[in-house]
């Protein structure tokens, strides 16, 4: 192994002697000079996976030799009117190559040392495909409040899931413990966490189970037993069936190569959350470019963190913004959630009741309604917290648009009627916070019902904000996410 590694440094060396070796650094100075042109040469995939050096010229590495040489049917004319170039992959290696072939053609050529992995390391600014800026996964973390940081939604430690506990917030800022899968359904289904917190608690919960089982049989036979428990604690939002799902099969992968199941779940959802706060940067940058000085945004319940962002992506392009935000009873998310969440972000936030919506709707201080999405079925219908409809027929009466951020549509709900409302515990209202509360709103003895979602028909819905763009809700069964 060690020669053969040996002979594949040689040939990546060979002919590159005289060819310059440049640091990032110097690579963003030389870049400034009209007469030279960094060239990246990594595929279209890396380059949409990691960002874009802005005015970095494309090329793909196979087709150096038919793009740079004068005689070539494909030659690109870039090239005769630069005098110097700079190769650019993932780490180095590809550029030195693509460099010693620019130069056989008379070419000035250089390549940047470690490549595009060395321009971020350095700190250097990123642009998207469409020439956005490129937020990296540290960008978008160090935006976030304490609340959405990914360590402060759930995680497994020490042979026990810690959630972070959101029906103490933002008085404390503390986890709930739990030591079995059942520990992390009941919390789960008592409002401990909520949003994505559900399936982020959930997939760790099959962590901590595979840990506390021995042998093939038993292992699969008890996770498959934690993913239907913990399936039925958010019967609507879909999400969490798929998540746990996907979690197990990496279990499963992991055994039939005799590995332990633990490591490979939470290798797996290391990946899963990489690849989501990703899009939410993503979601984000479209949500925030639908927002005009000045505008009032509406939001229900806790959008959470593509709401977030896009809400501090706005104001850090100089938008002057104010969201309003329900208190959202009777567990009052939005009034200990959301509202501390954007203060903390030194976003301008209103707090407001449940039924104001439409009166400052009527006063013209609502220019946009935006929310989250918990479900989205193929023929466009938004499933959220309850609450979301009456604000959307009042923003439709009055010509406001309304966005729901959503993470995709789920292909096993094709209509309204595939969707399965959860109706949570009458009690739940009787109390200001739920039965947490010591503040009860009525007698005990009223009746009481408490649907926790509602439905929007995709008439009343501008568009749904996805990491491909914004799009039609009557367009999403032509394929999404």
């Amino acid at each position: 192994m060690a020669s053969w590694m040996s002979d594949f440094k040689d040939m990546l060396m060979a002919g590159t002697e005289g060819i310059a070796i440049l640091d990032a650094k110097q690579c963003a100075v030389l870049a400034r000079d009209k007469d030279t042109l960094l060239v990246d040469i990594r595929d279209v995939r890396e380059r949409e996976r990691d960002g874009c050096i802005a005015d970095a010229y494309s090329m793909p590495r196979g087709m150096l030799e038919f793009w740079m040489h004068p005689e070539s049917p494909y030659y690109k004319s870039v090239f005769g009117k630069n005098k110097k170039f700079i190769f650019i992959c993932a780490k180095g290696w590809r550029a030195r190559r693509a460099a010693v072939l620019a130069k056989e053609l008379g070419y000035d050529a250089s390549v940047m040392d470690g490549g595009h992995s060395a321009w971020r390391s350095a700190g250097l600014g990123l642009v998207r495909l469409d020439g956005e800026r490129f937020y990296t996964l540290a960008d978008i973390e160090a935006r976030l409040p304490h609340i959405l940081k990914r360590k402060n939604i759930a995680r497994y430690e020490d042979g026990k899931v810690l959630i972070g506990n959101r029906k103490d917030y933002p008085f404390s800022k503390n986890f709930v413990t739990c030591k079995r899968v059942e520990d992390v359904a009941v919390a789960i289904e008592t409002m401990v966490t909520q949003g994505v917190g559900p399936w982020v608690a959930a997939v760790h919960a099959m962590a901590m189970r595979a840990d506390q089982l021995k042998g093939r049989a038993d292992i699969m036979a008890g996770l498959t037993s934690a993913k239907d428990r913990l399936v039925r604690t958010r019967p609507t939002n879909t999400l969490i069936r798929s998540r746990l799902e996907d979690v197990l099969k990496s279990a499963s992968l992991a055994l039939e190569k005799g590995r332990n199941p633990t490591e490979f779940i939470l290798k797996r959802i290391k990946t899963i959350t990489d690849q989501m706060y990703k899009f939410y940067g993503r979601r984000a940058q479209y949500g925030a470019k639908l927002i005009e000085d000045g505008d009032g945004i509406l939001t229900m319940c806790f959008a959470e963190t593509s709401f977030v962002l896009a809400m501090i992506m706005a104001k850090e392009s100089g938008k002057d913004l104010t969201v309003y935000v329900p208190e959202t009873r009777p567990y009052l998310q939005g009034a200990r959630l959301t509202a501390p969440s954007l203060q903390a972000c030194g976003i301008k936030v209103k707090l407001i009741t449940d039924g104001m919506g439409a009166a400052l709707m009527a006063e013209g201080k609502i220019q946009k309604y935006m929310t989250a999405a918990d479900l989205i079925t193929l023929d466009g219908h938004v499933v959220n917290k309850v609450g979301t409809l009456p604000n959307a027929i009042a923003a439709h009466a009055h010509g406001i648009p309304y966005f729901a951020f959503a993470w995709g549509c789920d292909k096993n709900k094709p209509d309204r009627a595939s969707i399965d409302i959860e109706s949570r515990n009458p009690a739940d209202i009787l109390k200001v916070r739920g039965q947490q509360g010591d503040i009860p709103t009525t007698l005990d003895d009223i009746g009481a019902v408490y649907p926790a979602f509602d439905i929007t028909p995709p008439k009343y819905v501008a568009g749904i904000i996805t990491r491909h763009g914004v799009l039609s809700p009557y367009t999403l069964k032509n394929g999404f996410e």
